[in-house]
């Protein structure tokens, strides 16, 4: 057992691997090639174009450009002619800094405006393969015992409606339960829900996580639809020994016929030690199987399964409709990040909410075992944060050097090397401080 542990652990890093340099390599040569294509289109210099960081592994050169691979995959550059502090600058026409500010800004921030159409593009093809998702209101499948759900009187199976004054259809439902609820700490929201009929309003205070300094409601949303279908089976788990596998669909439990995946868990969470007698359609065939749930360290009985995510209907949209559709996803993702970075200046969010390297990459992993579509969307996202954020005035991105171009243009005078350099120093340290900071606190929070 020790070594079917060990090789999910070993099948799993590799994923998580694989999946992280999928999802960056494209989002950076995207990037790097918007400074590129400026450059060469204003005829200025371009000795390096890398993706990775530090020594070189393998490349070639063409004209005067040395494509490369490099050994660190986390980000890359475009080195442009006579850009380098330590370069012998020759005043030369294909010296970047030879060049009309005009044109040097356009370089600048080309990379991101790049990453941007990057977005626009994977989310128009996203919408006009996949369509829409149908609105619909969600369900509270699972509460928490004595957790902040609970104690407002939320029910499983109640729908929920309203929240802080927002209508989840009439608004954009994951932007609301986002911006009004996870990234809310210790707020108190007015929560409208639907029971039987009858229409309910309560007063929801959203909890903190400890590990993650985010709203913590303790319930689980869903669809009342949500069919049992397994995504993965944890090695050493009841649902391992019992049999189960990937891609099992459980149809009946207890002698429950067409159980759903909230009547699942509910049966599940009260039968620790007990038998439960399933019914999985397994490559077209029925297979009976029986598990018994297991008690785990945090209370709550389980079989170890992770289910796949519901899949609520799509209605189909046009390539004009797609397009529609992509520019307003771009605009929602947008207000989100903007409104996230405010609160974390202004330490209503705690910067636990951010993801670095690890935290990224364990979600690209989790989006391509899900398939294409999840992949698509995540390329599609972080495109656009990546294009938003490199336009920040912090010096070493794009907008810091956007923001010394618009000073020297005000000032009417060019700042000093020295000045410019230091600056940049500044900027790097603290984006190399911040980043170690990120990266620590995934570690806290995975191993935390």
């Amino acid at each position: 057992m020790a070594r079917a542990g060990s090789g999910f652990v070993i099948v799993y890093f590799l994923q998580v691997v694989l999946a992280f340099i999928l999802v960056l390599a494209p989002l950076v040569f995207i990037h790097e090639l918007g400074h590129f294509l400026m450059a060469k289109a204003f005829r200025i210099g371009v000795p390096v174009f890398s993706l990775g960081f530090g020594p070189r592994l393998w490349g070639f050169r063409r004209a005067e450009t040395d494509y490369r691979l490099s050994l660190v995959p986390l980000g890359g550059y475009v080195r442009l002619a006579g850009d380098e502090a330590d370069e012998n600058r020759t005043g030369a026409a294909e010296e970047f800094l030879s060049r009309p500010k005009y044109q040097r800004l356009i370089v600048f921030v080309a990379g991101p405006v790049f990453n941007i159409v990057l977005a626009f593009l994977a989310f128009w093809l996203f919408f006009g393969v996949y369509g829409k998702e149908v609105v619909a209101y969600p369900v509270v499948q699972a509460v928490e015992a004595n957790s902040q759900a609970a104690q407002a009187g939320i029910q499983i199976g109640d729908t929920l409606i309203e929240v802080n004054g927002k209508d989840l259809i009439a608004e954009d439902a994951d932007q609301v339960l986002s911006l009004d609820l996870l990234l809310s700490p210790n707020q108190e929201r007015e929560i409208v829900l639907e029971r039987h009929g009858q229409r309910i309003t309560t007063t929801l205070f959203t909890g903190e996580d400890p590990k993650y300094k985010m709203g913590l409601p303790g319930w689980r949303l869903g669809s009342e639809d949500e069919i049992p279908t397994i995504l993965e089976v944890r090695p050493g788990s009841p649902a391992e020994k019992a049999g189960l596998r990937a891609d099992d669909v459980i149809l009946s439990a207890g002698g429950w016929d067409e159980i759903g995946q909230l009547e699942l868990r509910q049966m599940i969470q009260q039968a620790p030690d007990l038998t439960i007698d399933l019914i999985v359609e397994r490559a077209g065939e029925h297979v009976p199987i029986t598990v018994i749930p297991r008690m785990e360290a945090d209370g709550k009985a389980r079989i170890g399964i992770t289910f796949v995510p519901f899949e609520a209907p799509r209605v189909s949209l046009s390539v004009g409709q797609a397009a529609a559709e992509s520019l307003r996803q771009n605009l929602v993702l947008s207000k989100m990040l903007f409104v996230v970075l405010k609160r974390l200046v202004t330490r209503e969010v705690s910067v636990r909410s951010m993801s670095g390297p690890i935290g990224i990459a364990q979600v690209a992993r989790n989006a391509l075992v899900q398939g294409p579509k999840m992949f698509l969307y995540l390329i599609a996202f972080f495109s656009l944060q990546l294009g938003i954020l490199n336009l920040l005035p912090i010096p070493v991105l794009d907008g810091g050097h956007i923001l010394i171009l618009f000073v020297e243009g005000v000032i009417r005078r060019d700042l000093s090397e020295n000045l410019k350099e230091r600056v940049m120093q500044v900027g790097f340290v603290f984006l190399l401080a911040f980043m170690g900071l990120i990266v620590v606190l995934d570690f806290v929070k995975i191993w935390g």
